[in-house]
């Protein structure tokens, strides 16, 4: 199991009332303030989070139990912007990159993400922590014997 399985399968397998707070099990993922930056580059990073987001959205659901709701995974085709969103039970965070004279700039939205100023994920390092937190705030089930 890769260490993003491992915490998810914490989650999933530790009674409710066992499990260590929600800063500790997943602390809110590494962002920076957005900035622009040129559009090759923009593109290239989008496409990398969003594939990596999608190997741990499956590897997310190959650890949840059969009466959990799946995390899914959403693209939004748009004109001047790569965006996708990863949902779960109601719950969204949403990427994206956006496209505009000639250089990107990208965002993360989504519940318990509010900012004064426009953030983004510091990379894809920050996925791990972002979708393991949408998991445990959206109250994912637990299945102990």
């Amino acid at each position: 199991m890769t260490p993003f399985m491992l915490r998810v399968a914490e989650i999933v397998g530790t009674p409710e009332d066992q499990l260590p707070d929600v800063e500790e099990l997943a602390p809110m993922p590494e962002t920076r303030i957005s900035r622009r930056i040129a559009t090759g580059t923009g593109a290239d990073r989008q496409v990398a989070i969003r594939s990596l987001a999608e190997q741990l959205v499956s590897e997310a659901n190959a650890v949840l139990g059969p009466a959990d709701d799946r995390l899914s995974l959403v693209d939004e085709p748009l004109p001047h912007e790569l965006a996708f969103s990863v949902t779960h039970r109601g719950r969204a965070a949403r990427v994206s990159t956006t496209f505009e004279d000639g250089t990107a700039y990208g965002r993360l939205v989504g519940d318990g993400f509010d900012a004064e100023l426009p953030h983004e994920l510091e990379g894809p390092d920050a996925l791990p922590d972002l979708l393991v937190r949408l998991l445990v705030e959206s109250g994912v089930h637990h299945h102990v014997p």
